[in-house]
């Protein structure tokens, strides 16, 4: 049965879209797995978990809905084809976003889930931690961001050997914290290092570095609080 395309809020739990997007889709669409092909129902739930964390747009899902699924499953398949071949994440996303309703940032989203150790979704909280120094800054969800927040997440990956999931996780609760969060490069490892690291060699850490890893260790049931712009 169709879900209604306006009303996002009666449809699936926050529960059940943290699972979808924090487990179910990386099981089924992970690097190295890709157990079945992306459709337009699992686009759909995503866009639905998006909306449900961040500023709910009530013509979105009704517009992404209109796609043909023939259409959407064959654009995902061209999108990953050259992502496979070239590693290029911002040419993917300019496949991935001829889908009606598919911008930048829900592009991200849509190729995160396919290679969550490389890349990173274009969420606010991520931008604005990585390269906005912590100032909630007005974003302009384009290329030249994305990159900008690509090459950052990479500098981080390489560096701590962490996941790009997991930066979108810290940067999401030192973000919403307070907007005093430290955003300075020394403060960004502390915590990525803390959440990240075997419990037996974790060491007098700080309490906002306990509260990141506790966020970590309770994913997929962490709650967005609503975000200035999405």
């Amino acid at each position: 049965m169709a879900s209604s395309p306006t009303n996002v809020s009666a449809n699936k739990s926050l529960e059940v879209l943290d699972e979808f997007r924090y487990n179910e889709a990386l099981d089924n669409f992970g690097a190295g797995k890709r157990i079945r092909p992306m459709t337009l129902d699992d686009i759909k739930t995503l866009v639905e978990w998006k909306l449900r964390h961040g500023k709910f747009r009530p013509t979105l899902m009704k517009l992404v809905s209109s796609n043909d699924p023939d259409v959407a499953q064959d654009v995902i398949k061209q999108a990953l084809e050259i992502y496979d071949e070239k590693a290029d994440t911002v040419a993917t996303l300019d496949v991935l976003t001829r889908l009606r309703g598919i911008g930048p940032a829900t592009a991200s989203l849509l190729l995160a889930v396919h290679d969550a150790s490389r890349v990173i979704f274009f969420a606010d909280e991520a931008f604005w931690w990585l390269c906005c120094s912590g100032k909630q800054s007005p974003i302009k969800y384009n290329a030249k961001e994305y990159r900008m927040l690509c090459s950052e997440v990479d500098d981080l990956r390489n560096r701590l050997a962490v996941k790009a999931s997991d930066i979108e996780k810290v940067a999401y609760v030192l973000m919403k914290q307070s907007h005093d969060a430290a955003p300075v490069k020394k403060e960004k490892e502390s915590a990525l290092s803390t959440a990240t690291a075997p419990a037996k060699k974790r060491k007098a850490v700080s309490k906002e570095s306990k509260k990141v890893d506790d966020a970590i260790k309770e994913q997929p049931s962490l709650r967005r609080s609503k975000r200035v712009k999405s």
